[in-house]
């Protein structure tokens, strides 16, 4: 093991959860898929396009990314396939973003969640497992209980937002004189 660190988890199972074997690919796998899947299905559970399907790509793609670059480590710059990772479910994020007609910006949190995803299948791809584990309930704490406290704080607050649309400028100066 090239770190210093040892990952509690690996200490745990055993060094063969660290190496590139057979074992340790299928324990990643299976994390992966079943944090990916634990991520997505909360988001599908809020009807988000972004769900099950999806967070379990993302997480396992970001995985097996990360376990070919510790495979070919010998060779290869060790961070590159990671940091393509990050830049292409960046794009991947973007997408889920739009603005609504009433100018109000959608899929923002779906973005930033599929973002952490990956960064999940990273750490676990690399057998940084309990790094993986504590995200992914960081994740999901931050997806199941912040909306309420957001919510909470938006009810409690003293400012107001009016969003107006009128068909043609003429209205415009209607309001204007009306108000």
């Amino acid at each position: 093991m090239l770190l210093s660190y040892q990952d509690p988890i690996v200490k745990l199972v055993g060094d063969w959860a660290y190496d590139i074997n057979v074992w340790s690919v299928i324990l990643r796998v299976v994390l992966a898929c079943l944090i990916g899947g634990i991520i997505g299905a909360e988001r599908a559970s809020k009807h988000h396009v972004a769900g099950l399907r999806t967070y379990i790509l993302v997480c396992l793609g970001s995985c097996a990314a990360m376990m070919t670059n510790q495979f070919i480590s010998d060779s290869a710059d060790v961070a590159r396939l990671g940091a393509g990772v990050v830049t292409g479910i960046g794009f991947l994020g973007a997408g889920t973003i739009m603005v609504t007609s009433r100018n109000q910006v959608r899929g923002l949190t779906t973005a930033a969640a599929l973002w952490a995803c990956g960064c999940v299948g990273l750490a676990i791809g690399i057998g940084f497992y309990t790094m993986a584990i504590a995200a992914a309930i960081v994740i999901l704490l931050a997806l199941v209980l912040l909306p309420k406290i957001e919510q909470s704080l938006q009810d409690r607050a003293k400012l107001v937002d009016i969003h107006i649309e009128l068909l043609s400028r003429p209205d415009l100066k209607k309001l204007l004189e009306y108000v």
